[in-house]
């Protein structure tokens, strides 16, 4: 089997070298970001050592803790530039010396404090703005015996809510006014009136009440006053905000470089204290892609004479990392949703990437409905992977119901996988003569048979809701499930001989050759054949492919294989919902468009009618063609193809490093291509 079907090779190796060389060895690791590191065997760490936390580790947590902060109170500014530190005492000496946290605080707390300040003026004017109406000082409702408070409530329930209030003698309503379909009111409440009154009555009533504001003079001078007030507030914020970007201008990329060399350099460290040592020397294991391991020794030659790298021979799984070409890694976000396979087992994804788009093809068929599709999903590639945000065809509440299903880095990788798809689709659309259910080929056909082409004047190539197209079809998605499931059984067989599973591989022959022989006679019997093993040689083959079949899977699985043998045949004839899916959305079509052509023939109103069920019929079943084929295509992969070979659950391969994108590298390694 080709190792393109297979993850990438794996391979698990111990590295031993001098304890003075390892922290340029767990550096060079980092930077190659090749190597998961593993916990060290039982039996390498039964004689080694683990160092405790060090003195270095504390310090750059502290630095690390102090630049987030930093950072978070700067606005950002852009990093023109990558930084290099020599070594990592000197960045801490640099970060100590620096001397801009107390005024960075200060910003801060002013910050803060204006911030609060210009959120309690905006309440205070858009209650103001709102009871403008009360004509006296304010002052006058800020009593030390009594509550005062601005209310509105509906007009209809006011004359209740006041009726309430003065049946049980308590808080007086000093002023109200009428506007619209709420009044508004100002309300003094004794001290001694019962509180559970007065909450049943604004319960009841709908009442909502706002303490008036310890503020004094009319509404309409502390309303000018409070804007000027709130203009010099904004004034200062602004003051404080240019403070920090000067700030943030000197110091940004200084201090964005710092935090990602120290985030760097706390991890390497976690990982050194979970090594082994010795007094001398230090160990560590790890998975590595074969193809990997010349570049690794290459750099330990380079930098750390006397570190020793060897393969280990291990029984256990590796993990998986997905070797795949370019154009399917798209595909494997369908095969992780499925599991990720086994270190050792085959990757499916190559052949997901080349079957799904035929299956989603085929089950549209449509020239208008795969164009729909194609223009939508390069759409949503250009507005969310190349951020061109001006692009915007969709209506907003479409685009937000698509954000609660799925993240946008989703939504690009499903885009480009149905791409290919509405291709298949657009092409066997042109063959089947639909356009949005439309049959415009026969003018093209018509035109080109005067050149003495010789083709069908209906325009269709193949119609799929004909009698001789249907049962092409329909014997078509025949042959692909008898094709896809003898493959996954193909691919069950060889797992099983690498696995040395001598029943699995006995009972998988079995399955392939009961479901070929349950092919044969069915196609025996709707061509008319004689299959009477006693008159029919060929009748008797197909026999013995049944009963042979049954005989091996009864020996591999036993009584279990009998009880599943309609399994096989559910599989096989399940792949023609392919055909089904096609079919009912061409007749759909179809319905649409009739409807639409009779109401042109009614009246004004009626054509209008039928332009409405035109749009709306064509939308939703191009909403069915994003959903239906791709949900049902990715289902007949998973359940009637993988489960014939694949086991899945795989860990991912998770190397130790980080990408970095604001310091450059300790070391300049440059990696050999194979």
């Amino acid at each position: 089997m080709s190792t393109i079907l297979k993850p990438a090779a794996m391979g698990k190796i111990a590295v031993i070298g001098l304890k003075k060389y390892r922290p340029q060895i767990i550096s060079i690791i980092h930077e190659m970001n090749v190597i998961q590191l593993e916990p060290l065997s039982k039996e390498a760490d039964s004689f080694l050592m683990k160092e405790h936390e060090s003195d270095l580790h504390r310090q750059i947590s502290d630095q690390l803790l102090r630049i987030r902060g930093l950072l978070n109170s700067l606005p950002p500014s852009p990093v023109l530039e990558k930084s290099k530190f020599s070594s990592i005492g000197e960045l801490i000496q640099t970060l100590k010396s620096m001397d801009i946290d107390k005024n960075i605080a200060s910003l801060e707390r002013q910050k803060e404090g204006i911030l609060t300040q210009i959120k309690e003026t905006e309440n205070n004017l858009k209650l103001l703005e709102e009871f403008s109406f009360f004509p006296e000082d304010l002052k006058l409702l800020h009593l030390s015996f009594a509550r005062s408070y601005f209310g509105r409530v509906t007009s209809e329930k006011f004359p209740e809510f006041k009726k309430t209030l003065e049946s049980n003698g308590g808080p007086i309503i000093v002023y109200s006014q009428e506007r619209g379909k709420l009044t508004y009111f100002v309300l003094v409440i004794p001290p001694n009136f019962p509180s559970n009154i007065l909450a049943s009555a604004v319960s009841l009533s709908g009442v909502h009440l706002e303490t008036v504001p310890k503020l004094e003079g009319k509404p309409d001078d502390i309303i000018h006053n409070q804007k000027n007030f709130y203009n010099n507030l904004t004034a200062k914020l602004k003051r404080i905000n240019n403070q920090l970007t000067e700030i943030s201008k000197s110091n940004y990329t200084f201090l964005k470089g710092a935090e990602e060399e120290l985030e760097i350099e706390n991890q390497k460290l976690e990982v050194i204290e979970d090594l082994g040592v010795t007094n001398d020397s230090f160990a560590l294991e790890g998975w590595i892609p074969r193809s990997k391991i010349e570049n690794l020794k290459t750099a330990f030659g380079k930098y750390s004479k006397g570190t020793i790298l060897y393969e280990l021979v291990t029984k256990e799984n590796p993990p998986t990392l997905l070797a795949n070409p370019k154009r399917f890694k798209v595909f494997e976000s369908f095969v992780r949703f499925y599991s990720l396979p086994e270190g050792k087992e085959f990757d499916p994804t190559l052949i997901f990437g080349l079957i799904f788009p035929i299956f989603y093809g085929l089950m549209i068929g449509d020239v208008g409905y795969g164009l729909v599709i194609l223009l939508v999903s390069l759409w949503v590639i250009r507005r969310v992977q190349d951020r061109k945000r001006n692009l915007t065809i969709m209506p907003k509440f479409l685009r937000n119901f698509a954000k609660t299903i799925l993240r946008p880095s989703q939504m690009v990788k499903l885009a480009k996988a149905m791409i290919p798809g509405c291709i298949i689709a657009i092409t066997l659309g042109f063959c089947f003569n639909l356009y949005f259910g439309f049959h415009l080929n026969q003018h093209l056909f018509s035109y080109l048979n005067n050149f003495g082409l010789n083709l069908p004047p209906d325009g269709a190539l193949l119609n799929p809701i004909s009698t001789f197209g249907l049962r092409k079809l329909l014997l078509f998605s025949g042959y692909v499930g008898l094709g896809m499931v003898s493959f996954g059984l193909v691919l069950g067989i060889l797992n099983s001989m690498r696995e040395r599973q001598i029943k699995h591989i006995i009972s998988k022959v079995g399955w392939l050759l009961f479901g070929w022989g349950i092919a044969l006679v069915g196609l025996a019997m709707i061509n008319h054949v004689n299959i009477n093993p006693l008159q029919n040689i060929q009748g008797a083959g197909y026999f013995a492919l049944l009963f042979g079949g049954i005989g091996m899977m009864f020996y591999g699985e036993g009584i279990r294989a009998l009880m599943e043998l309609p399994s096989i045949i559910s599989h096989i004839l399940s792949y023609t919902r392919i055909v089904g899916i096609l079919i009912a959305s061409v007749i759909l079509a179809h319905v649409i468009d009739f409807i639409f052509l009779k109401s042109l023939d009614i009246s004004i109103a009626f054509s209008i009618l039928g332009v409405m069920i035109l749009l709306i019929g064509h939308t939703f079943n191009t909403i069915i063609g994003v959903f239906e084929p791709g949900i049902q295509g990715a289902r007949l992969i998973y359940v009637e193809f993988f489960s014939k070979f694949y086991h899945g659950a795989g860990r991912a391969f998770k190397p130790f490093g980080s990408k970095r994108r604001f310091t450059i590298a300790e070391y300049n390694i440059k990696m050999i291509k194979k």
